[in-house]
């Protein structure tokens, strides 16, 4: 088996100081929803005009995943944080995880700080400026250039906040390739079954392993400790598993067949059902404890070699639930 490379881009975060004032009105507070909505289309042309110039495919703007992405950020300014975590020390992959999100999921993140109210014009100005910032990285400190050139990606959510001279602004890249017939639990006890089966969303698409990360239930952090952060990823604590290779047969002297036996390099014949039609299930096991498991569906086009991660689902899992006390009757 050829060894399974984490592609999820190491983030580091932009903070940037407005050293301007643009002149205008101060927004009132009717036009903000206005505002948000043309400036997150704004955004996502500035993205999709980048892309372009790469000739890679457009990516559509998720709704759901940017109301997520505006609650991170006004989060992140109520707490005076800002990059990819804030004083619930919450992942990435783990918030969009826990709002719902089923797919795989990389994060760019910029914070503006000034000592006056932002106006539009503003606003539009600092969004056009992070972007450029972000384009203009060179590698081996490019992460959220290689984020929004993500060959895989296929949608974004994009979350704005500002408010009393604060601005905040996060790009979540989404890989969108699987149809779950069955998706995961975001929560459990370690001693549930926890099964989940699905299949590719293109048939020139198919699964070629599943990978299970384990780290610990995150625990709330002072904002200081959350800003000290310059990139989160998956831990290196994990665990990889590979289709069930089919049994084949064979005829032999011309007469009886005999069944031949199909085997990874390690000895091993695989872990998961994975149907002729791409179609998929597998039982996750959590074999280190409680924790955070994050489950990784890795998939490929047919007849290549070239891997990427289409799921990065989080699912806290808590200690076995004890047995009630039963109080005894007894008899005089």
């Amino acid at each position: 088996m050829a060894k399974l490379l984490i592609t999820l881009t190491l983030m580091k975060r932009v903070l940037i100081s407005l050293v301007i004032l643009l002149l205008a009105s101060p927004l009132a507070h009717s036009d903000i929803d206005l505002t948000r909505t043309t400036l997150r289309q704004y955004i996502l042309k500035l993205i999709n005009t980048d892309r372009a110039l790469y000739n890679l495919p457009p990516v559509e703007l998720d709704v759901r995943t940017s109301s997520h992405g505006d609650e991170y950020c006004e989060q992140q300014i109520a707490n005076g944080t800002n990059g990819h975590f804030t004083t619930d020390g919450l992942t990435p992959y783990m918030r969009y995880s826990f709002a719902g999100g089923n797919d795989g999921v990389s994060e760019n993140a910029a914070a503006w700080s000034a000592n006056y109210t932002f106006t539009e014009r503003a606003l539009y100005e600092m969004a056009r400026r992070s972007q450029d910032a972000m384009m203009a990285e060179m590698a081996p400190n490019d992460g959220h250039k290689r984020t929004i050139l993500d060959p895989y990606a296929t949608h974004v959510g994009i979350g704005l906040a500002w408010k009393d001279g604060e601005f905040r602004l996060v790009h979540e890249f989404v890989r969108r390739y699987i149809s779950w017939s069955k998706p995961l639990p975001r929560r459990a006890h370690i001693q549930d079954p926890v099964i989940a089966s699905g299949r590719p969303l293109r048939s020139d698409l198919e699964v070629h392993a599943i990978s299970v990360h384990h780290e610990r239930v995150p625990e709330a952090m002072p904002a200081h400790v959350a800003n000290a952060f310059e990139s989160y990823s998956l831990p290196s604590k994990r665990r990889d598993y590979l289709p069930r290779l089919p049994q084949e047969y064979r005829l032999r002297d011309n007469r009886t067949l005999e069944i031949v036996r199909r085997e990874y390099s390690n000895g091993s014949r695989g872990d998961f059902y994975l149907g002729k039609d791409g179609a998929f299930s597998f039982e996750v096991p959590f074999a280190d404890g409680p924790g955070v498991y994050t489950v990784v569906v890795w998939m490929r086009k047919k007849g290549t070699d070239q891997q990427f991660p289409a799921s990065n689902v989080s699912i806290r899992v808590d200690a076995p639930v004890s047995a009630p006390l039963r109080a005894s009757t007894i008899a005089r």
